[in-house]
């Protein structure tokens, strides 16, 4: 190529072109050797050969030196430099404006510059006095004329002058100041000597240092270098618009730009995702592994925890997943857990699974076998020992019996109930519906979150994990930008790839190859880590809603007299010892006590639905009787 004598260092060729003209194809003339410089770059060794092509895509700024050429020392400055620069002018004459122009602008100078003449020069008959002090402001090299501001002692006015003008011309002096991004942004202006009183009284050579990111032709994957690399080099873009190379990809650039599938890549960077995902699929994609990837998708993943014990673990089912699933009754720990899902629409039926006594006259207490067919929810004022107060309340049906059940006992019979959504309560949903579902019927069916288990395995899965957990939880559906890939020797068998969580470049191969008729995903369900499961869903939005607090009430008199005996208790000394004088530990008043308690042993009945003082079931009451004989028996051997 005929332009090999214009060759520059590295450094000064990226300091002069601006980021808006990349990239560029540079190519090695010349550098520490003649036939070759290596270099040692990010760790691994990059040999740069004389005659080797190289193409610039991105430069960053790393630091900007500055040398002081009277004395030769060297300083670096930070990026963000707040010191003002002037201009060192050339006082070089050239012969004409053309040649003045060329030197100080390259055709991209962006700011103003002042010049001057040492002879008196003609323009269309007029005659420019020598040493008269000319500002250029524009230049258009096509119609081969300038804009000029001519000074002539107060007075001064603009002239058309052509560049041909012959004449003694060089730069003079100005005033004006400049930033270091102004300098750094203008190739041209950089290559002049500038004046810092923020650095010292010196004259100042400023040199920046830039990454460079760049394409190697025989290499691939992008190299990043810095522009100090002692090497020559020549830019040839326009001579060589034939020339291609490898060009990296991410994952995200083929979903966005690339329309022709199924296409064969090999992968540049190792694909680390270890952290997201359990799949051996996953851990096949390593640096050097060739993959086919058959089409861009929008993956719909169902998010689920399954529960085995006190153990949980996390995973992604597809909606290609062909197992078969049935409702699994709910639990619920409160009565706002119930409102919630009535905010929704949801019909629910449930069982009370344990006592929960009341101590509001205002609210109903519930018994373990209690069913509740939640009506609907409304607010009412409900009255409280601080007065009357607004509540949320769920409106329910509560009976002992299914409302289908013909009973006259008039106990058993439903009837309505308000229940405020501050009441706790242990429920379990009532579920008749035996039906087998698959993936996309059953969330149609229940709104989400819902409680399943797997009733038929996915047959085309050899190990269905879901098939061994009594209870899953269907929580979310996420929806992903994914490719559908598959390992070149593996073809028959893909899986979806997200291009939001997996960083990896790849090359794409010429090798054509056919579109299956038919693929095995194989990742139709995916263990997912902990620590990625919990991100995943704290990026998630959130539609629950907040728990009630309980409304404040006074303690009754009847309250304070149990809170007190239970401080007593507390205080009492232990019950003694067979043998020990147990006559001397108990009071006197304890005769009578143990008469009343044999009048009435056998007359003590639990009833359903009665509030309990001391918060206790049925079978506890006896197990109380049962101890105050054995007291008695023990009493009346003392005496």
């Amino acid at each position: 190529m005929d332009n090999l004598q214009n060759a520059v260092p590295l450094n000064d060729f990226i300091a002069s072109v601006p980021v808006s003209v990349l990239p560029r194809i540079l190519q090695i003339t010349s550098g520490v050797y003649l036939q070759s410089s290596i270099y040692d770059i990010s760790g691994s060794e990059c040999c740069l050969s004389t005659g080797d092509l190289l193409k610039v895509v991105d430069k960053e700024l790393l630091a900007v030196s500055v040398t002081n050429l009277q004395t030769g020392k060297k300083q670096k400055l930070q990026k963000n430099f707040k010191g003002m620069f002037q201009l060192c002018v050339d006082f070089r004459v050239h012969n004409s404006l053309a040649e003045l122009h060329e030197k100080l602008s390259g055709n991209s100078y962006r700011h103003a510059y002042w010049f001057t003449s040492e002879s008196d020069f003609t323009v269309e008959e007029q005659v420019i006095p020598r040493l008269l002090p000319i500002q250029l402001l524009s230049a258009d090299r096509n119609s081969g004329w300038s804009e000029c501001c001519i000074f002539e002692g107060p007075n001064s006015y603009n002239i058309k002058i052509p560049l041909s003008t012959m004449g003694q011309f060089y730069e003079c002096e100005n005033q004006e100041l400049y930033t270091l991004e102004q300098i750094l942004q203008d190739p041209q202006l950089s290559k002049h000597n500038f004046r810092c009183k923020t650095i010292g009284s010196g004259v100042y050579l400023l040199c920046p240092e830039y990454e460079i990111k760049t394409i190697m032709q025989m290499r691939k994957g992008f190299v990043k270098m810095p522009s100090s690399l002692e090497v020559d080099v020549v830019d040839i873009t326009d001579y060589c618009g034939n020339i291609t190379f490898v060009q990296p990809l991410t994952l995200t650039d083929i979903y966005d730009h690339h329309q022709k599938f199924p296409v064969v890549a090999e992968i540049l960077d190792t694909a680390e995702v270890k952290h997201l995902v359990k799949n051996d699929a996953y851990s096949a994609l390593h640096k050097g592994q060739k993959i086919i990837i058959y089409k861009k998708i929008v993956s719909k993943n169902v998010l689920a925890t399954g529960f085995k014990g006190k153990t949980s673990k996390f995973f992604y089912i597809n909606d290609s997943y062909q197992g078969k699933f049935r409702q699994r009754p709910r639990e619920f720990v409160s009565i706002f857990e119930l409102w919630t899902k009535a905010l929704e629409g949801c019909k629910l039926k449930v069982v009370v699974t344990q006592d929960c006594d009341s101590n509001d006259e205002n609210v109903p207490s519930l018994c373990m076998g209690d069913h509740l067919q939640v009506l609907h929810h409304t607010k009412t004022v409900l009255t409280t020992p601080t007065g009357p107060q607004e509540t949320d309340v769920l409106v329910c049906k509560k009976g002992t019996t299914d409302e289908d059940d013909d009973d006259d006992d008039e106990e058993d019979k439903p009837e309505e109930v308000v229940l405020p959504i501050h009441m706790e309560g242990r429920f379990v949903e009532e579920v008749k519906d035996t039906k087998k579902y698959n993936l996309l019927n059953i969330i149609q069916k229940l709104k989400l979150p819902c409680e399943v288990k797997v009733v038929t395995k996915d047959k085309s899965l050899s190990n269905d994990p879901l098939a061994s957990f009594p209870s899953i939880r269907l929580e979310e559906i996420i929806e992903e930008y994914a490719l559908c890939i598959a390992l070149y020797d593996k073809a028959s068998e893909c899986f979806e790839l997200p291009v939001k969580y997996h960083n990896i470049s790849v090359v794409l191969m010429e090798e054509a190859i056919s579109e299956l008729a038919e693929h095995v995903n194989s990742t139709k369900v995916e263990e997912l880590t902990e620590s990625f499961y919990y991100n995943l869903r704290k990026d998630l939005p959130s539609q629950q809603l907040p728990p009630p607090r309980p409304p404040k009430r006074n303690l009754t008199t009847k309250e304070k007299t149990k809170k007190d005996k239970e401080e007593t208790k507390k205080t009492l000394p232990p019950t003694p010892k067979k043998s020990e004088n147990f006559k001397t530990r108990v009071p006197t008043t304890h005769h009578k006590m143990s008469l009343d308690v044999q009048k009435n042993i056998y007359s003590t009945k639990p009833k359903r639905n009665a509030a309990s003082c001391e918060g206790t079931d049925s079978d506890q009451d006896y197990e109380q009787i049962d101890e105050q004989i054995h007291h008695l028996n023990i009493f009346s051997k003392v005496n």
